[in-house]
């Protein structure tokens, strides 16, 4: 039987290599985020930080190695398997609170041999693909689902609440929102639960359920004098932007940070330390970047063949979009500070594996996204 040119031409397509089928963009703006982040973390880092940018690229290199299988495996089969990653979340989170290691007041991280490991990076990622299996088998419109699915996602938020890690905890609650009201909750259900957020907030300050700092972080950009130490660090934040002007000083160049006056200017305040190097132009540039990669995998939502895949894209774009206005408007003091890192940049491996296997588990759904869509009879 003789083929049509059409048909050898469709043929052909969905017999090419699985690599040919990757996002190219969404490829390119991913290595050049983790490439800037770690020269970010290089500039960043004092003499006795000199392992930091090493240890940065290392972490980009093992998220690199758990991304390739993650996008050549289809990312239907994890929704098999929701369980599984679901007791596996609650594992980690749990191994935090009794096994962790605690430093600046917080108990984050377990040690792994010589290595810490944050397991609330990996269960951010792990609760996106749980709801987003969850929500693609049910009618979430109904209330019943809704209170379940509230459910499922309030056992690992309180779990990294008691760390305490609030900054995480709103981002599991970004998370809910944004895949809900993609999967089709009524506008009701979602008023209620910000509400029920407010009110809960105010309760939890009222009683004293957080700490003293934690409120004090909280507000300390709606008292912007410098006189308390997190209004001190916002202060000082601000100063090392304004600084920078139009092209920076340069990477090299004496800044705030280097004198000391910047607290944590390589983790949750690095981009006022790299602001005040690049100047405006550098940071528009970098913020491009972040907004880039957010279309490019709303996109990828677009191109999917199922829910399963729309709602993934949902959640990690919402992922990304949280980290970045948050992290960016606390450094510019329009923000509470929360202690979300700015993704491929702020110094912290945990936090640049997981970015970089969230792009690997997005580039399976364009994948095999276009792979199937190749293989659809042409009208």
């Amino acid at each position: 039987m003789t083929l049509t040119r059409k048909e050898a031409k469709t043929a052909k397509t969905a017999n090419l290599p699985k690599w040919r089928s990757v996002d190219p963009v969404l490829l390119l703006v991913s290595l050049t985020l983790s490439a800037f982040g770690i020269l970010a973390v290089y500039v960043a880092s004092t003499v006795s930080q000199q392992a930091n940018a090493t240890n940065q690229a290392l972490g980009f290199v093992l998220g690199v190695v758990g991304a390739v299988p993650l996008a050549l495996i289809d990312y239907r089969l994890w929704q098999r398997y929701l369980r599984p990653i679901y007791g596996l979340v609650i594992l980690m989170l749990l191994s935090v609170l009794l096994l962790g290691a605690a430093a600046g007041g917080a108990q984050r991280w377990v040690d792994i041999g010589p290595v810490q490991v944050q397991p609330s990076e990996f269960a951010k990622l792990g609760m996106v693909v749980v709801l987003a299996g969850y929500f693609a088998e049910r009618a979430i419109g109904e209330h019943m689902v809704f209170l379940k699915a509230l459910g499922v996602l309030s056992i690992p938020a309180l779990l990294v609440f008691m760390q305490p890690d609030l900054g995480t905890a709103l981002v599991f609650g970004a998370i809910f929102v944004a895949m809900a009201y993609i999967a089709g909750a009524r506008l009701i259900q979602l008023a209620a639960l910000v509400a029920a957020g407010v009110v809960a907030a105010l309760l939890a300050v009222k009683l004293n359920i957080l700490e003293e700092y934690q409120v004090a972080r909280l507000t300390a950009f709606l008292r912007p004098d410098g006189t308390t130490d997190v209004g001190y660090q916002v202060a000082q934040s601000k100063m090392a932007i304004g600084s920078g002007g139009i092209t920076g000083k340069g990477l090299d160049a004496q800044t705030l940070a280097n004198l000391g006056f910047l607290p944590e200017d390589h983790t949750d305040f690095i981009f006022s330390n790299l602001a005040e190097r690049v100047g405006f132009v550098g940071s528009i540039v970098l913020i491009a970047l972040f907004f880039l990669l957010v279309w490019r995998i709303l996109h990828v939502a677009t191109i999917s063949r199922d829910r399963f895949g729309v709602l993934i894209a949902v959640g990690v774009a919402t992922v990304f979009l949280f980290h970045v206005f948050v992290n960016v408007g606390m450094t510019m003091g329009i923000m509470p500070v929360t202690g979300i890192p700015l993704p491929f940049i702020s110094y912290g491996r945990s936090n640049l594996v997981v970015s970089v296997l969230s792009l690997g588990l997005l580039q399976s759904i364009a994948i095999h996204s276009k792979s199937e869509a190749s293989k659809q009879p042409k009208v």
